[in-house]
């Protein structure tokens, strides 16, 4: 039979697996929330497109060729002439 410790040692473990996974996960969305705004209509800034070419690179570097070239191309900087309203 169980007894009244090992259960809540059971779940003090879940409770820790859990924490950990909440923290990862946040951990793992903050640069995807960083990128929003160079997503929608590419970088306007070095800064974001520093965290395109970051992004870009980690998730797909030397994927299916997908070289620092067509990283630059992607990432470079919009200016206000580039976009078309």
């Amino acid at each position: 039979m169980f007894s009244a410790s090992s259960t809540s040692k059971s779940n003090s473990k879940l409770k820790k697996l859990a924490t950990r996974a909440l923290c990862s996960a946040v951990l793992l969305a903050t640069p995807l929330l960083a990128a929003q705004p160079a997503a929608a209509e590419g970088p306007k800034t070095p800064q974001e497109a520093a965290v395109c070419r970051g992004l870009l690179t980690t998730f797909f570097g030397g994927a299916a060729g997908f070289t620092q070239q067509n990283v630059g191309a992607v990432c470079a900087i919009q200016t206000d002439a580039d976009t078309s309203d």
